[in-house]
């Protein structure tokens, strides 16, 4: 353990789990203070708005924490084509339980 809580960087997988509980948390521990305000505001206008857009964003957000390119990364994609399969497996997952529910 770094005696030095400066030095500590925080893992993505960490990052992303505190997104999934508050949006924006993620980014804001990884100290990036800007983007952490910026997705807490954008889910909670999605929220109020109506539960689709902030489930939707709120995904969003916690992808962002976790695909952030550092140490530690949670998901590692280096090519565009494994990017692009990836968003479309999570726009077909939330397509489907969007058409189910209806």
């Amino acid at each position: 353990m770094n005696a030095n809580p400066i030095d500590y960087k925080t893992p993505n997988s960490l990052a992303a789990i505190w997104s999934m509980m508050l949006p924006g948390l993620g980014q804001m521990m990884k100290n990036q203070f800007m983007p952490g305000i910026f997705w807490a505001i954008c889910t909670a206008g999605g929220y109020y708005a109506f539960f689709w857009p902030g489930i939707t964003i709120h995904t969003l957000c916690i992808l962002d924490a976790a695909f952030y390119k550092g140490e530690g990364s949670f998901f590692k994609f280096e090519t565009w084509k494994e990017r692009g399969l990836f968003l479309l497996l999570i726009t077909g997952l939330l397509g489907y339980i969007y058409f189910r529910n209806m």
